[in-house]
């Protein structure tokens, strides 16, 4: 297991790497965010989910939606890692044309599954997913990537409702609960927490991590997919955002930030010195 955290680590913090390359195309974006996504997206790229990077729409893969689309740098990051898309296409992140516009969408990224610019449509979305496939008797799985900012939107629950309802077990969640949304701390504008708690009433098993562990991010996924309960699954990933930048850290408007020059050296040292 060691063998294989350490091979993961070490895709994490290339997958940082893309996130600054991509932020560092127009200066900005969201890229503390990214970072602290990355490493519970990065066990989900190399260890859980099944895809063929070279077949973007074969019918036998996992499905993965990105309901928070506006988070799509970390996504992009780890598929080119994957070498789902040209890594040369991260020096174009959000300009005019792209294949990676800031907020995600099918018809530009292959791979991408769903446009995720409306937030809290995720989840409504892979129940409907996950009844297709059972009615093929598919054994594919439907991963959804949520932000704790959409937690109050009510389609999430009424999802939430549907998918224990209909007891989709090929459904896992991971809700990227790092604190903050465009308009502040999210505790603050509108607290949604227990998470857990809730989703746990509702009829989901439950798991909360700490979702910057890549130990803890492994574990979390083999128990959703090796579980025997007729049930959704849903992992709570407290993440920190700006992970592997101490400078970044504890900054409640880092959900979009801007850099000067002499940031974004020092943001490439820093997180150069953090691989060492």
């Amino acid at each position: 297991m060691d063998t294989k955290i350490n091979e993961l680590l070490d895709r994490a913090y290339n997958v940082r790497k893309n996130v600054l390359r991509m932020g560092y195309v127009d200066r900005r974006g969201f890229i503390a965010q990214g970072l602290g996504a990355s490493d519970f997206l990065t066990g989900l790229f190399f260890h859980a989910m099944r895809y063929d990077p070279k077949d973007p729409d074969w019918e036998g893969r996992d499905r993965f939606l990105l309901s928070a689309g506006h988070n799509a740098i970390a996504v992009y990051a780890a598929m080119a890692e994957a070498r789902m898309i040209p890594e040369e296409w991260l020096d174009t992140y959000g300009l005019d044309d792209s294949h990676l516009p800031m907020s995600s969408m099918p018809k530009y990224t292959p791979g991408i599954e769903i446009s995720g610019g409306s937030i809290g449509l995720g989840l409504p979305i892979a129940v409907g997913m996950a009844m297709g496939l059972k009615r093929k008797n598919s054994d594919s799985r439907v991963y959804v990537m949520m932000g704790d900012g959409e937690m109050a939107e009510g389609p999430t629950w009424e999802a939430a409702t549907s998918a224990c309802s209909y007891k989709l077990d090929n459904i896992i969640g991971l809700v990227d609960a790092n604190g903050i949304q465009a308009d502040g701390l999210t505790s603050t504008v509108v607290n949604t927490e227990p998470l857990d708690e809730k989703f746990r009433a509702f009829g989901f098993e439950v798991q909360r991590i700490n979702g910057n562990s890549m130990t803890e991010v492994v574990r979390a996924l083999d128990n959703a997919k090796n579980s025997e309960e007729k049930k959704p699954h849903m992992i709570i990933c407290d993440t920190v955002p700006g992970t592997g930048l101490d400078f970044l850290i504890g900054n409640p408007k880092s959900h979009f930030i801007s850099l000067d020059e002499e940031g974004w050296k020092r943001a490439f040292e820093e997180l150069e010195r953090g691989k060492e």
